[in-house]
């Protein structure tokens, strides 16, 4: 029986843990994630927000006449957990832009998190140039924007 109860134990602590739901691991409530190149034809800004296992995804162009697109899609636990697992302390200590984000047309990638609390930070960098601390976590979200192709 106290096997059972550590067994349950266990299950409720890593349950608990998880930031799926309303992605409340760390307290953060939303991520914003997405690129931008200055220079471009097409869709050049494209960005993804998760938030409460919805993924939606933005295409925009620096073009009036291209439409922006909008998709909505479901984000399973599993891929919310791998994403939102970082140093939230860490990360609100790095600068707001690091390097030189679309110098010379080299693109630019950013992270933002807002959390429970309201408070939020962005960190824009060089584009495939992330900071050590982020980069699992931007290998991650740039697998889940490629889900969306813009079409």
């Amino acid at each position: 029986m106290k096997l059972f109860y550590k067994i349950t134990g266990i299950a409720l602590i890593a349950l608990a843990s998880s930031c799926s739901k309303e992605l409340i691991y760390n307290n953060i409530a939303q991520i914003n994630y997405g690129t931008s190149f200055g220079e471009c034809i097409g869709f050049c800004k494209r960005e993804v927000t998760l938030k409460s296992n919805k993924s939606t995804y933005n295409c925009y162009s620096w073009y009036p006449t291209t439409q922006t697109i909008t998709k909505t899609d479901s984000i399973s636990n599993t891929a919310l957990d791998s994403i939102c697992k970082l140093n939230t302390t860490s990360f609100f200590l790095l600068p707001e832009t690091i390097g030189c984000p679309d110098c010379a047309d080299g693109g630019a990638e950013w992270l933002e998190l807002k959390m429970l609390s309201g408070e939020t930070h962005k960190v824009t960098f060089e584009y495939n140039n992330e900071p050590a601390l982020l980069k699992g976590n931007i290998t991650k979200l740039r697998e889940t924007l490629n889900k969306n192709n813009c079409n």
